[in-house]
């Protein structure tokens, strides 16, 4: 999983695309530009276009819309997400792993606060775990394979990889 360089609150840019292909198309960055825009949308014919497909342009957050699968029913959720996330990269990649997982946009939030992020290899957190945790003779400690013990608790679902130096523990 990888957030890309994620910057926070940059702006993002959307792009609906009409299902009827006698329509255009139009970009947008918010809720109140997507709903001023597609409220005015008509057909090569004058007809309204109600439905469609939105796409995720540019920006930080394309993982997490990918992940969600946000579509016209869910985009006000959207952006109430977008702004509950705030510039905090540790709440994107825990987002990310949650949408992952199946949680709807609605439940992210209450689900977030249940996981921290490590930035480190496994084998680091088994070292600092250990550490933490018991207080072991120095001549114990240099039998103690944290490559193998940080390994295992992937495994076992203790923690997980995220990417390459960020582990995920909660859940």
């Amino acid at each position: 999983m990888s957030a890309g360089a994620f910057h926070g609150r940059a702006e993002s840019m959307y792009f609906a695309q009409p299902y009827n292909l006698s329509a255009t198309g139009f970009y947008f960055a918010d809720l109140e530009e997507y709903q001023t825009k597609a409220a005015t949308a008509v057909d090569d014919f004058g007809q309204p276009v109600e439905e469609f497909e939105l796409q995720y342009i540019d920006g930080d957050h394309a993982e997490l819309f990918r992940a969600l699968r946000v579509s016209q029913a869910s985009l006000a959720d959207w952006f109430e997400l977008v702004d509950a996330l705030g510039s905090e990269e540790d709440r994107y990649l825990i987002a990310c792993h949650l949408a992952d997982l199946g949680y709807a946009i609605g439940d992210l939030a209450d689900g977030w606060d249940d996981y921290a992020i490590y930035r480190g290899t496994a084998a680091d957190y088994a070292a600092e775990m250990v550490a933490d945790c018991y207080e072991l003779p120095d001549n114990i400690i240099a039998y103690i394979d944290y490559e193998r013990l940080g390994r295992d608790m992937i495994l076992g679902g203790d923690i997980t990889e995220l990417k390459y130096d960020v582990i995920l523990i909660g859940g």
